[in-house]
């Protein structure tokens, strides 16, 4: 792939609104560990399960590729700071940010538009990241605005129209 090219793909990607999430898992020392991530979806409903796309560069790939359960938050509007402290690397990234421990051991933000705890599934190789397919194990939610990640940047989403 040309340099060329690769700056044209990421401009397109940089065109898709994604939600904003923070993903956690602890580790083997039962120390947080967790990331901010815009490629979260839904895979399939009968099981539910879904997935979470992590760079194979990212400094807790090898936990989060080998963990029993991680936790998927959903952030709202109001979390763009969380959002840029988990996407911060190197940062202090639980001191005092409120995480609470779910039911399934993961990290879970109260605050959070809505809260998943999975158990890993599989990771699956994609090139230069890795594939988290989660089963969901608990959700939560509670009503709110989504923050959303677009153009390379934080932003809020707006209703087009009234129904």
């Amino acid at each position: 792939m040309t340099a060329a090219l690769l700056d044209e793909f990421k401009d397109a990607m940089a065109a898709l609104a994604g939600g904003v999430c923070v993903v956690t898992a602890l580790d083997a020392d039962g120390n947080p560990r967790g990331y901010a991530a815009t490629s979260v979806t839904s895979v399939s409903m009968r099981p539910p399960l879904l997935l979470v796309c992590q760079a194979k560069t990212s400094s807790s790939y090898e936990l989060f590729s080998r963990c029993t359960h991680f936790g998927v938050n959903v952030l709202t509007a109001e979390q763009a700071e969380l959002a840029a402290l988990f996407a911060t690397p190197g940062a202090d990234r639980f001191g005092g940010t409120g995480f609470e421990t779910g039911e399934h051991g993961t990290l879970l933000h109260p605050d959070a538009l809505a809260s998943v705890e999975c158990r890993r599934r599989d990771t699956v190789d994609a090139g230069d990241h890795g594939l988290l397919l989660g089963e969901v194990c608990a959700v939560r939610t509670r009503p709110g605005d989504p923050l959303v990640y677009h153009g390379r940047r934080y932003q809020r989403v707006r209703p087009l129209l009234r129904r």
